[in-house]
């Protein structure tokens, strides 16, 4: 079971692992609806070290890239299905205030400084993360693939349901 802390504190965690020789593991979004495709993106991303750290987008932050009308489940139930689940160590909040660009996650790099960032094939900025490992020394951006890349997605499903 994973534990909560403020974005802060996570910052602090994730240097100490580090220096402590710990191979520590970033991700972020929405988890809205969490299906397959973000168990399996977890899941990769916790074998390739010792600690995963997520961090989970506020209700307002999600608003504003993607429709007004989601997320369809709450920032506390979202992140309450995010602690339960084994591959994940730590999770923090992106909260509203943090600009939605490739800078801001650029910083929160920087400043939490895990050894791998590791996002789906549906994070809005995929084409500027696969560049990013060049910029943060130290840090390997990589994308995660698999079976269910093609076929799930929050969206798709909510699609679909839209269609009954």
């Amino acid at each position: 079971m994973g534990c909560l802390l403020k974005k802060e504190t996570i910052v602090d965690v994730s240097n100490q692992l580090r220096a402590n020789g710990k191979k520590v593991i970033l991700t972020h979004g929405a988890f809205d609806l969490f299906h397959i495709g973000h168990a399996e993106l977890l899941k990769r991303s916790k074998k390739m070290g010792d600690y995963l750290i997520v961090g989970v987008d506020t209700d307002n932050r999600i608003k504003e890239y993607k429709k007004v009308t989601r997320p369809v489940i709450t920032l506390e139930q979202r992140t309450e299905i995010l602690l339960e689940n084994k591959s994940i160590d730590f999770v923090f909040y992106i909260k509203d205030e943090e600009p939605i660009n490739d800078p801001s996650f650029m910083e929160l790099y920087a400043l939490m400084f895990p050894n791998i960032v590791t996002c789906g094939f549906s994070f809005p900025f995929l084409n500027d993360f696969k560049s990013r490992s060049k910029y943060l020394r130290g840090i390997d951006a990589i994308p995660i693939s698999h079976q269910y890349d093609n076929f799930q997605s929050t969206t798709k499903i909510i699609d679909k349901i839209r269609q009954y």
